[in-house]
């Protein structure tokens, strides 16, 4: 989760609970962000772990699960895939859309939570009550896309995209919930 915005109020929350550990990713462990959460209030037996997890890498959401693993993770309750990209550049209709937006959307909101889940999966089995979920957006309707005042194409897409992932995520793991939270 980038660490500012929804991703440090998830950290925040979560910390706040007592023995709970909070694992949050970030582009840039090293970056300024990753380094103030370590002054976020944390309850009685509350732990954070900071993890690399950029959506784009192939690599990176599989090496920080074993790097939690290393510390002492064996399940994972909840895991929230907040991470997405919402480029105001690629507000364009589909006559002149670029599809190098789109597929830059795709790869950070579609690809990134699919990378996510599947590093995570064998994690969330082991827990009690497993729970996923991403980050939608009310933009992603398509029976009330004519109520959309935005010419939001790459993004829209991007986020449907990830809801219907998200519907076979459910469907194939009934031991797990998966849920779509549109914030705005």
């Amino acid at each position: 989760m980038h660490l500012q915005g929804l991703g440090r109020g998830f950290v925040e929350k979560y910390l706040s609970r007592p023995n709970t550990t909070v694992v949050a990713a970030t582009r840039n462990p090293d970056g300024q962000d990753a380094k103030d959460l370590v002054n976020i209030p944390k309850a009685e037996g509350a732990k954070l772990i900071t993890v690399k997890i950029d959506s784009t890498s192939e690599t990176d959401a599989a090496n920080a699960i074993a790097s939690i693993k290393d510390q002492g993770v064996t399940h994972l309750d909840v895991v929230i895939a907040n991470a997405g990209i919402f480029k105001s550049e690629a507000f364009l209709e589909v006559s002149v859309a670029k599809t190098s937006d789109l597929i830059e959307h795709v790869d950070v909101n579609v690809n990134g939570p699919i990378r996510l889940f599947q590093a995570v999966l064998p994690l969330l089995q082991a827990a009690k009550q497993p729970k996923f979920a991403v980050i939608s957006s009310g933009v992603a309707t398509i029976a009330g896309a004519e109520h959309i005042p935005w010419a939001v194409s790459s993004y829209g897409a991007s986020k449907a995209a990830l809801n219907f992932i998200l519907r076979r995520i459910h469907i194939a793991n009934k031991d797990l919930i998966a849920i779509a939270f549109p914030p705005g």
